[in-house]
């Protein structure tokens, strides 16, 4: 690190993250390494070596990002070097360098880049984010300055979605062992640097408590956060066929599509309305509606506003679907058998013919949560509103559809 009179010092670990000269670093892996702080350094010595560098860090969310970089390149950066310009969100250097803080709270954010050039990205908290945001902004570090061309990342292993965890998982950890730095097929180099609480003298001497915390948490969360497992899987996960894989964005403008949903209805509960595309061999998840907050007279108008011809709802809630189909909504009560129902979209993730769009958050969180209860053939009442909704949707559709030569009618 450039020498600067600031009060941070950093740990052994936190020294070897600034030290590593691979191209692409990923540190931490479990809570209270000094992620966020080491790479907001980290960032501050990039802009101090190079001058008239271009630098951008980001985070998933606005308030995430106001909260953590910001507040700690605030906290540590000394007076003297620059100014915080706060309503550009950006950092600038008496020697022409630049630090952008930014977030990317959705998958096609990252558009907003397109034509940049960076010298230096950060990303703090990579499981937030997913491989295409990774990879776009990896093509936008290009510039005729001659500098290194780093990526510098901080992750925990996440416990709510394991499934997030894959490919940083893939990227980082599998490519090479901990504080190896090995090359790529494309001759760039990568590292995992691990760090955890315990190598954070600083916070167990300020907080002693902290371990302990960490220590009472739920099981998996006690692996990632304390641990930095990255080997994480929810126990009998309902759909364990669903992965990454499942994740992508297709375009339903072009050709013959029908289009349908799933309802869930919700109180004090999300209501959840799951809808769906097909084209008689794929199905797809193209966008969802999860609140506990929605009138019927505000549900009626998404339907509509989706153009979904038919909505399979829960059979339980009739007096509902009866309001429903009063504001001209055409839904009907869906079939409730839930093991065939669950057997039917395990078969169609099996087979690659069921896909989720990436903004569909909570359908995606759930798929991760869905679990069986403990002995028995049902699934645990808990995290459920959009796979119930699916479940709905693309059996009950199932059952109904009759195809021929021109589609769905």
């Amino acid at each position: 690190m450039t020498k600067l009179k600031v009060r941070y010092e950093p740990t052994k670990k936190q020294s070897a993250f600034h030290a590593c000269p691979a191209d692409e670093v990923l540190y931490g892996g479990a809570a209270g390494g000094g992620k966020s702080t080491a790479l907001v350094m980290d960032a501050l010595s990039y802009a101090l070596t190079y001058p008239k560098s271009r630098i951008i860090l980001f985070r998933r969310t606005y308030p995430e990002l106001e909260e953590t970089l910001i507040q700690k390149a605030l906290e540590f950066y000394p007076e003297g070097i620059g100014r915080y310009i706060e309503t550009k969100r950006r950092y600038e250097f008496l020697n022409g360098s630049v630090i952008l803080f930014r977030y990317l709270e959705h998958r096609n954010d990252v558009l907003r880049y397109q034509g940049a050039e960076f010298d230096y990205t950060g990303f703090d908290e990579l499981t937030h984010f997913d491989e295409f945001q990774f990879q776009y902004m990896k093509s936008r570090l290009r510039s005729t300055k001659g500098y290194p061309k780093y990526i510098r990342c901080t992750a925990n292993p996440d416990p709510k979605n394991p499934t997030k965890n894959k490919w940083v998982k893939e990227y980082f950890i599998d490519f090479a062992p901990p504080m190896v730095i090995k090359k790529d097929g494309e001759g760039r180099t990568r590292c995992f640097i691990p760090a955890t609480v315990y190598d954070n003298p600083y916070l167990l001497e300020k907080d002693p408590g902290y371990v302990k915390r960490l220590e009472s948490l739920p099981e998996l969360e006690r692996q990632a956060l304390l641990l930095g497992n990255w080997n994480l899987q929810r126990e009998g996960l309902v759909y364990d066929e669903f992965s990454e894989r499942h994740v992508k964005e297709i375009d339903i403008t072009e050709g013959t599509w029908h289009l349908f949903g799933g309802l869930d209805f919700g109180a004090t509960n999300p209501t959840a309305l799951v809808c769906v595309a097909t084209n008689g061999e794929l199905f797809y998840v193209f966008d969802e509606i999860y609140t506990p907050d929605i009138s019927l007279d505000a549900l009626a108008y998404e339907v509509l506003r989706r153009k979904l011809t038919t909505v399979y709802a829960d059979p339980s809630a009739k007096g509902l679907i009866r309001e429903l189909q009063l504001k001209g909504i055409g839904v009907e009560k869906a079939d409730n058998e839930v093991l065939p129902g669950i057997f039917h979209v395990k078969r169609l993730l099996a087979n690659n013919r069921l896909f989720i769009n990436p903004r569909c958050k909570h359908t995606l969180e759930e798929f991760s949560l869905y679990v069986w209860e403990e002995g028995k053939d049902k699934p645990v009442k808990a995290f459920d509103h959009a796979m119930d909704a699916l479940r709905y949707a693309l059996y009950t559709f199932q059952k109904k559809a009759v195809w021929d030569s021109g589609g769905v009618r």
